[in-house]
């Protein structure tokens, strides 16, 4: 299948309307429920650093604390630098634990290269998304075993500290169905997308979050876009199913 043509393709009214609610309630306070007493058994079990990824009566993380683990880190340092992917890996998997254990004991194999691709990523991540997928993309394979887009572009992400001009943002297969099925992005796979689809997609978004910020007034994050398109509302995808149906009719 040909590439869409991405500079068609238009942010639904439903996302724009979402864009109107505050970045701190829709961003900042997005909060997951996470298994703290598991992540931080399996952290000792396999004898890495960077437990307690909490202390034992935080039972949540959210964007926020992310965005201040990021700001406060010193990339130097192997146990803030795997303390802060344990923290990744437990806000982006929720109470939902699989493939967790394994991601722990790919990097308890090979520690030293781990750590020496996740500080490659955080450092390129500000600036060159490409650079910073293909650190833990490489060759379109996990340079940490069963650490695939959807987490590493968590990594890629929560790297800029909640910056507004951050280029990297989150890219999952809920993000993707919402991007295919409602936005019409027709060649955008499933998962395991190169590093040109990464590319393009923080692309697409910053064009749009150009657009909603001269609409708006104010700035707008990519990560604000992102929000929408990982959980928009039931009702919100039948009117932009509606809205694309009308279009394309007119």
């Amino acid at each position: 299948m040909a590439p869409t043509d991405l500079s068609r393709l238009q942010l639904p009214r439903t996302c724009r309307e979402a864009l109107v609610k505050q970045r701190s309630e829709r961003i900042d306070g997005h909060t997951i429920p996470i298994a703290t007493d598991w992540w931080n058994t399996e952290i000792a079990a396999a004898h890495l650093p960077g437990a307690p990824v909490t202390e034992p009566d935080v039972t949540q993380l959210s964007r926020g604390d992310l965005f201040r683990d990021a700001a406060n880190l010193d990339a130097g340092r192997e146990e803030e630098l795997l303390r802060f992917l344990w923290r990744v890996l437990a806000w982006g998997s929720g109470m939902r634990l699989r493939l967790n254990r394994q991601r722990i004991r790919a990097v308890a194999d090979n520690p030293s290269s781990a750590v020496a691709a996740l500080r490659q990523a955080l450092q390129a991540a500000r600036e060159d998304p490409a650079h910073a997928y293909e650190a833990l993309r490489p060759g379109g394979r996990n340079a940490i075993a069963y650490l695939g887009p959807a987490f590493s572009t968590k990594v890629l992400y929560f790297a800029g500290s909640g910056a507004l001009d951050h280029p990297c943002v989150i890219l999952d297969s809920q993000v993707a169905a919402t991007l295919r099925d409602i936005c019409k992005w027709d060649s955008l796979g499933e998962d395991r997308w190169p590093t040109s689809t990464y590319v393009r997609y923080c692309a697409l978004l910053d064009r749009w979050a150009h657009e909603e910020s001269r609409q708006l007034g104010r700035r707008i994050g990519i990560d604000e876009i992102e929000r929408w398109l990982f959980k928009p509302r039931p009702t919100d995808l039948c009117r932009a199913m509606d809205q694309v149906a009308s279009d394309i009719h007119c």
